[in-house]
């Protein structure tokens, strides 16, 4: 059994495929490992990744269908929408799939990967308050205010003055 595997006598495989025979000979499954991060590479967008994962898995098997509940959680690295720092934020997701007992593996990885990328922001910020950077000279105004003078930024700024 390898050491970040939990789970009596079975042996939880890191690509997560699991083979079906065993889970209903075992009449079901409990299981939890630490996923290694390079299962996750690619999923996000540079710079954001993900760091550490972590993934609870309890498999019940019914007559034709097994039926899996999973929790995934853990951290990753993202890029703050408005500062551009780096920031390590938590996640925690579940999901539940069924699968047929008549098929050879069953492959959680690929769910875990769907799982996350489902859950992935749009943007991320390093805290709700974020107040960002300055657009006419990139101070980051968490840090310090800046002195610039604020340009009108409407697009009909060019227009003012032409009719009176």
């Amino acid at each position: 059994m390898s050491e970040n595997s939990v789970y009596h006598d079975y042996d939880v495989p890191q690509n997560l495929e699991f083979k079906t025979i065993d889970i209903v000979r075992m009449g079901g499954l409990k299981c939890s490992c630490l996923l290694d991060a390079k299962y996750l590479d690619g999923l996000f967008e540079a710079p954001n990744r993900i760091i550490q994962v972590a993934v609870e898995l309890s498999f019940s098997v019914a007559s034709n269908e097994i039926l899996v509940q999973g929790r995934v959680n853990g951290k990753r690295e993202v890029q703050c929408a408005r500062c551009l720092k780096m920031t390590t934020q938590d996640f925690e997701e579940e999901f539940l799939e069924t699968y047929s007992n008549k098929q050879e593996i069953i492959d959680i990885m690929y769910v875990v990967r769907q799982t996350l990328a489902l859950s992935e922001e749009i943007r991320f910020l390093c805290k709700p308050d974020c107040k960002g950077l300055c657009p006419m000279c990139g101070q980051d105004l968490n840090v310090a205010p800046c002195h610039c003078e604020p340009e009108n930024l409407s697009p009909f700024a060019a227009l003012k003055g032409k009719f009176k």
